[in-house]
Parts: structure tokens; C-alpha cells; sequence
């Protein structure tokens, strides 16, 4: 009795996700027309990146915050986002190679990337103060 109880969930289950599988059908969204000849980030004539113009269509508010916030990211990358995230890899490779011991390999892997991102970030902030409220305003941006 248990064993036609379980196969009589499993075949149930099954259904439900071909049923379910079968039902779900949606068309695929347009491909945004970006022009790869132009730089990505930079405003155009309009105003807006092609970037921001794909990614929040008729979200004008959204679209010059996320046109302030890659401004500003690139003003601090420009003036110490590279330094640090160079710096950074540096020093997490060797605190991963060092502080995992049975396997450093993955460690040293680990650290670089953790390493990286840590650095790019504190670089970006001090190369450009008002990189982060940037980015705070256009996560707040609806």
C-alpha cells in the first residue's frame, strides 16, 4: 500500500509539471536596438544612455538617475577604482592563499575575487565621494 501511495505521488507530480510546463507560453521581449558604434554608458542628444533608454523605457526619472550614478562610478574609477581593485586582488589572494590551508588553491582563487570587488568598491568611494550617493539614489529611484 505504501508503495502505490508513493508512486501515486510521483506520477501526480510529474503531471503537474508537464501540465504546468505546457501551459506557460509567453512571447520573448523585443531586443532592445542599442547602437554598438556609440559608447554605451554615455548620455546621447536625448539626454539618455542607450543603456538606460533599454533597460527603463518611459521612465525618464530612472533613466538620469541611472545616467548620474554611471557618471559618477566612472569619475571614480578614473581616479582610484583601478589602483584599489588592483591593491585588493593583491591582498586577498594572499590572505586566501594563507587562511585556507587544506585546499589554498581555492582559497587563493576565493580571496582574489572577493579581494577585487572589496577593492574596487573602496577605490570608487575614495576616488569620488558622491559616487555612493549616487548609487543610493538610484537604488531608491522607483
Amino acid at each position: 500500500m505504501k508503495c502505490v501511495k508513493i508512486v501515486a505521488v510521483t506520477v501526480m507530480i510529474g503531471l503537474c509539471a508537464l501540465v504546468g510546463s505546457g501551459l506557460a507560453t509567453a512571447e520573448p521581449p523585443p531586443p532592445p536596438q542599442i547602437d554598438l558604434t556609440q559608447p554605451l554608458m554615455t548620455p546621447t542628444d536625448d539626454g539618455n544612455s542607450q543603456v538606460a533608454t533599454a533597460l527603463f523605457p518611459e521612465n525618464d526619472p530612472k533613466q538620469t538617475s541611472f545616467d548620474d550614478m554611471t557618471r559618477e562610478i566612472d569619475i571614480g574609477w578614473n581616479n582610484g577604482g583601478m589602483a584599489g581593485a588592483a591593491i585588493g586582488a593583491y591582498a586577498g589572494m594572499a590572505i586566501g592563499c594563507v587562511s585556507i590551508f587544506p585546499n589554498f588553491i581555492a582559497g587563493c582563487i576565493i580571496g582574489n575575487v572577493v579581494g577585487t570587488v572589496v577593492g574596487a568598491v573602496v577605490g570608487i568611494g575614495y576616488g569620488n565621494p558622491d559616487a555612493q550617493p549616487a548609487v543610493e539614489q538610484f537604488l531608491s529611484t522607483p
